[in-house]
């Protein structure tokens, strides 16, 4: 009987429980608070590796270094280090699916074509703010350095791009790191070949007009696969 009354004496003081099904009705009537495009870019720089921005960070400050000691050769030596700048930005689009992330970002409040276009976005302007940063310490007019450095940038980013989308896991990381090293292997072959002087400028603007539009071309097929995943997931 003490059990009995025990049980009865409790239940008497207890605190009747809310209503969870109006707790969830009043939940789901809530509008979800706005965020901003930049909000979200510079929430989803803080979730990209800290390796990804040492990388970015260590390549450009040796470019900048080496510059500096030679600066003879700052502008080629510049163009031949930042593919790996691009290796970086190229293996964070597949960053999803290597870790298999990818239904759990789709299934998010910001799905995995946004999280992929913060992402990009973020470590693309901060891969742009260096850029700058060492065609206006290279020397050799701001302008023809910057062609020279961005033209080998945007053709690793384009051949890491193919590889992450084309190849599932660590091979597509791998094959960008080998895209990094056969464009930078390019540039120095161009030095020996003296391609750097005014006389072949025009065609390095060809080849950049070239690059930018085929890596635009590119980026839009990775957030077009994006798009089929929300369909197919």
């Amino acid at each position: 009987m003490r059990k009995k009354e025990l049980k009865a004496r409790l239940a008497a003081l207890a605190v009747p429980g809310p209503d969870l099904a109006r707790k969830r009705a009043f939940l789901r009537a809530l509008p979800p608070a706005p965020v901003s495009h930049l909000r979200l870019i510079l929430g989803q720089a803080g979730y990209i590796r800290p390796l990804t921005w040492a990388v970015s960070a260590g390549v450009f400050a040796l470019a900048l270094g080496l510059g500096r000691m030679f600066p003879a050769d700052a502008v080629w030596v510049a163009s031949a280090l930042t593919p790996f700048a691009a290796m970086t930005a190229a293996a964070e689009t597949g960053r999803s699916a290597r870790h298999g992330m990818e239904e759990l970002e789709l299934a998010a409040r910001f799905g995995l074509r946004s999280v992929a276009l913060a992402r990009m976005g973020a470590l693309g302007l901060a891969h742009l703010i260096l850029l700058i940063l060492l065609a206006a310490e290279s020397g050799g007019g701001f302008f023809r350095t910057g062609v020279y450095i961005l033209t080998p940038y945007l053709a690793a980013d384009l051949l890491g791009l193919a590889a992450v989308r084309r190849l599932r896991g660590r091979e597509g990381l791998y094959a960008a790191a080998g895209a990094a090293a056969l464009t930078a292997g390019l540039c120095v072959g161009l030095h020996s070949a003296r391609a750097y002087t005014p006389d072949n400028f025009r065609w390095w603007l060809l080849a950049l007009v070239l690059a930018a539009a085929l890596t635009g071309r590119e980026y839009l097929k990775t957030i077009r696969k994006t798009e089929e995943l929300s369909w197919s997931l």
